[in-house]
């Protein structure tokens, strides 16, 4: 009973703390899951589980972005702990989504880049989406088009032309991710790109940048010395 006593205590301390002062930078990053932890793990201690995460994955991050399945098979967790990990991220992503939904107007390619960077938090998978703006620069809508590595999914120049003519927009920035990887376009990024503005162009649509977002950067294409002939109107 005062083991019990003692473990119940412990939770309520650190379920305080947080409310009093909340998390920041500082926070030693085994607290921050710790403390998750309390909602799906009701019976062991959950500290020496958090640091076992953390010394496995490296951080808060790698322990989100580390797959279900191996999560749910960690020492101390279940499904239902690996579930409520996996939650945190998308959450996140449809918070932003929801904070920036006021229909933002963007005034150069830098804020876009910096919008689209965080369409991409957390994504662990490649990602290919488009952006439709209006005349003002002010965005219609946001939608992935496909899953995949580019060079082998990718998307149709119909599933493209469809979106866009559907939003009614004037101009498209395109987007993809390279997960774990750099912000550099590949040949295939190149091909796809030269297709999609030439595919425009017959709409009367212009392809103002395409995008490529990595974990925490990103670079457009249309400002590149190397690409930005692409984007140029004919």
């Amino acid at each position: 009973m005062m083991d019990k006593n003692l473990h119940e205590g412990h939770r309520e301390r650190v379920r305080q703390e947080f409310l009093q002062y909340g998390f920041d930078q500082n926070t030693p990053p085994h607290k921050i899951l710790e403390l998750l932890l309390f909602y799906c793990v009701q019976r062991a201690d959950t500290n020496p589980i958090a640091h076992e995460l953390i010394a496995r994955y490296g951080s808060v991050a790698g322990v989100l972005d580390a797959p279900v399945e191996e999560l749910a098979a960690f020492k101390g967790l279940s499904e239902r702990s690996a579930v409520l990990l996996k939650l945190i991220m998308p959450t996140a992503r449809r918070y932003l989504y929801d904070k920036s939904e006021q229909k933002p107007t963007f005034c150069s390619l830098d804020a876009i880049g910096k919008y689209i960077l965080r369409r991409y938090i957390g994504e662990t998978r490649e990602k290919s989406g488009v952006m439709c703006l209006d005349t003002r620069g002010g965005l219609i809508s946001f939608d992935f088009l496909s899953e995949g590595d580019l060079s082998s999914v990718g998307f149709s120049m119909r599933q493209l032309a469809k979106t866009v003519l559907d939003g009614g927009a004037t101009a498209v920035v395109l987007c993809h991710n390279h997960p774990n990887g750099i912000a550099v376009p590949s040949e295939s990024d190149v091909t796809l790109t030269k297709a999609a503005a030439e595919t425009l162009s017959k709409i009367g649509v212009q392809l103002i940048d395409h995008i490529v977002v990595s974990d925490t950067d990103f670079v457009s294409m249309a400002q590149s010395e190397q690409y930005g002939h692409i984007f140029v109107p004919n």
